[in-house]
């Protein structure tokens, strides 16, 4: 690889890591305005769409190990917005179920959600944006292919 290669791939690092970061500050100040954490709206978001996912299908879902998402449950179900029960079928399945409290979150996520779509995708043509959601698919694809 050349210098002028290099030097291109060096800012394309910096400039996708500089967008994963201000991505990542923009989403915790939106989800902290209504007192929730990003990771906590991404799973009920989940849920609004399929309740009753198990715990297992929730962590392939958003990407986690399922310890993480055990431990963020027990917290969402201390706080009353999830609720966590064995599998009528199978009894070694646990079944992830929003409860009155967690489904009344559902307006202010979508929200804050909307808010940040605008943010991130304002002067950005839907043509430009179909190309850049084929171009993160491909990157993606690229990025888990080598793990």
């Amino acid at each position: 690889m050349d210098h002028d290669n290099r030097a291109d791939a060096f800012r394309d690092w910096q400039l996708l890591a500089q967008v994963c970061l201000a991505y990542r500050s923009l989403s915790d100040t939106l989800m902290d305005q209504i007192d929730m954490h990003r990771a906590q709206a991404a799973l009920l978001c989940r849920l609004f769409s399929q309740d009753g996912l198990t715990q297992s299908e929730l962590a392939d879902q958003l990407a986690v190990q399922g310890a993480t998402v055990t431990n963020m449950l027990q917290r969402m179900e201390e706080t009353g917005l999830v609720s966590r029960r064995r599998d009528d079928d199978d009894n070694r399945l646990v079944r992830v179920n929003l409860t009155e409290a967690g489904r009344e979150r559902e307006q202010a996520i979508t929200d804050q959600f909307v808010k940040l779509e605008h943010a991130v995708f304002e002067g950005i043509s839907d043509d430009d944006r179909a190309r850049l959601r084929q171009l993160l698919r491909q990157m993606l694809h690229n990025m888990t292919a080598k793990a």
